[in-house]
Order: structure tokens, then sequence, then C-alpha cells
């Protein structure tokens, strides 16, 4: 991944490293949608239970970076900066944060389940991820 990208781009690299691996060493076809979450849940629930805490960091940094990609492609939003963290903003209000969602559930499992965290979001944030939809603005 080349330092001298933007983070967005980088970021963007990072999510479709997750697809290339997971395609190449562990035979899975995943997409930006919720049946790419659900088999993130999983992978990040295994690895809760039988990771490394050392490894969490890069875990939570390409990982994360999926998720997020699933969410901006799924409801819309774009990555920006916000309060100093990156994440997915959806207007000036409302964003996700898909890098601490998934640094939680290796931390905490299940609890933290990033498919709940992906299936809440029309729910919490109805009218942008509408817009998104219909292609009436947005962030």
């Amino acid at each position: 991944m080349a330092d001298d990208l933007p983070m967005a781009d980088r970021i963007r690299e990072n999510a479709e490293l997750v697809v290339s691996v997971a395609r190449k060493q562990l035979a899975v076809d995943v997409g930006y949608d919720e049946a790419g979450v659900r088999w993130l849940d999983g992978y990040i629930q295994r690895q809760h239970e039988q990771g490394d805490p050392a490894n969490r960091d890069g875990l939570t940094n390409t990982l994360g970076s999926y998720l997020g990609e699933c969410i901006v492609r799924s409801f819309g939003g774009v990555w920006a900066e916000v309060d100093e963290s990156w994440g997915v903003r959806f207007d000036d209000r409302n964003a996700a944060f898909p890098f601490a969602k998934v640094g939680k559930q290796l931390e905490h499992g299940a609890g933290d389940s990033v498919l709940s965290f992906f299936t809440a979001i029309p729910v919490l944030f109805p009218e942008v991820t509408r817009r998104a939809k219909t292609g009436d603005g947005g962030a």
C-alpha cells in the first residue's frame, strides 16, 4: 500500500486486500454487502476466540476498512476523519466508526458483533441511508 495515497484510498486498498485474501487463501468469495459482513462477523469471532491479541491492531485496520467499505457501498456515506478518527460520514451529524467496532468485537467477542452494527445502520440513520439509496444526496 502506497503511503503517498490519500487515506481514503489506502482504506479502500485494505478493503480490497480482505476480498483478495478471502478468495485466494480462504476460498471464500465475499462482496461489499450484508453477506460479506456476515462472513466477516464469523471471521472476527474466530480471531477473538483463538487469535493473538498482538495481531489485533493490524486486523482492526484491515478488517475495519472492509466493514466500512461495505457500509459505504450498501448505505452511502464517505470516508472522512471525524473527531480525529476515521469513519464513514453520512452527513454533518451522522457517522459510523467501523474500525472501533471491529476492535471491540476482536476484544470482547460476539456481544460487539459487526453484523448487528451493520444491520442497525438503516434503523439508526434512516433518512441518510434512504437518501443514499435513492441517489438524493448523502454526504
